[in-house]
């Protein structure tokens, strides 16, 4: 009995593995613009605030080469007068 209960489970993983993978773009576009999901992650950040911008600053004073990094990324990508041009 436990031998065919295994096949069955293995048998179902691989059904939904294939059955995720032919609907994979429209699953996640579900989830991108599904309401509960954008609540809940924003109720979970007002509760969780003060404990991700702790764990963000610690980022920050721990890693700073690779936080300089990241803002000339920012930069250069969102800069409208060009990657080449420095303001001045």
């Amino acid at each position: 009995m436990a031998g065919k209960n295994f096949l069955h489970n293995t048998q179902r993983k691989i059904q939904k593995r294939e059955w995720y993978h032919r609907n994979k773009e429209t699953v996640l576009e579900q989830q991108k613009n599904s309401k509960n999901k954008k609540e809940s992650q924003r109720k979970w950040y007002q509760k969780n605030k003060k404990k991700c911008i702790a764990r963000a600053k610690r980022w920050n004073e721990d890693n700073p080469s690779a936080r300089k990094l990241i803002v000339e990324r920012h930069k250069t990508k969102n800069n409208p007068t060009g990657v080449w041009n420095d303001g001045t």
